[in-house]
């Protein structure tokens, strides 16, 4: 099926506010895979139809998944919302045609994320986060990073996500920790090397500072 075709179809089987909000992700996921050299063509699918498992209403997701035969863990048990981007998998597969592993990973999750996702699971999961109409504390930073550095705005953005899943004290998934620490570490080792050069060059500048004081009429050089 033709991503036009697709759209079509989307816009028949969602509703309005939420077709909306799916091609504002859409818009945002292309500008994103523009910037960062991923494929745009596997990037609009996914992103257009991150959403289409909302076809179901929230409230039937856990028996619709049950009726399909989706396995469901204890966080998507306690809290079935979560379940609509599994069934977005099963709509885009069964419905739309879509068969690429890369575009199905984008839809499975754009709302938890996880460890080791793909440049354009990446751009889907942010894209979702940051479209034109999210509105929240720090939206606007976030829209400026992801720019500038994809990966620093997915620290930013996971953390973002736990806070929030916090203060509403709702359930976080496996996924979504996952996915923050793998990335918080990466920042966690390169923040301590930092340090270690900081340190390094701080004490170094301090000996020259100390030992030209001995040389008569000259002076170190930093390399």
């Amino acid at each position: 099926m033709k991503l036009e075709a697709m759209r079509e179809l989307l816009k028949k089987s969602l509703p309005t506010k939420r077709f909306n909000h799916s091609v504002a992700v859409y818009e945002t996921a292309l500008a994103l895979a523009k910037i960062y050299d991923a494929d745009e063509k596997k990037v609009a699918i996914s992103a257009l139809l991150h959403d289409c498992g909302r076809e179901i209403a929230s409230r039937d997701n856990l028996m619709k998944a049950k009726e399909l035969g989706l396995q469901i863990d204890d966080v998507e048990k306690n809290q079935p919302i979560l379940l609509h981007a599994k069934l977005g998998v099963y709509y885009a597969q069964h419905k739309y045609g879509v068969e690429d592993p890369e575009i199905l990973e984008g839809i499975r999750y754009h709302t938890t994320g996880k460890a080791g996702m793909s440049k354009l699971a990446k751009i889907v999961y942010l894209a979702d986060m940051l479209e034109p109409a999210r509105d929240f504390p720090g939206v606007d930073h976030l829209r400026q990073v992801a720019k500038e550095d994809l990966e620093r705005c997915l620290f930013e953005g996971f953390a973002t996500t736990i806070k929030y899943l916090l203060d509403g004290e709702l359930l976080i998934h496996p996924d979504c920790i996952a996915g923050y620490n793998e990335i918080a570490t990466k920042y966690k080792k390169l923040s301590l090397i930092d340090r270690r050069i900081s340190w390094k060059w701080k004490h170094k500048h301090q000996n020259i500072q100390s030992n030209a004081a001995y040389v008569s009429g000259g002076c170190y050089y930093l390399p």
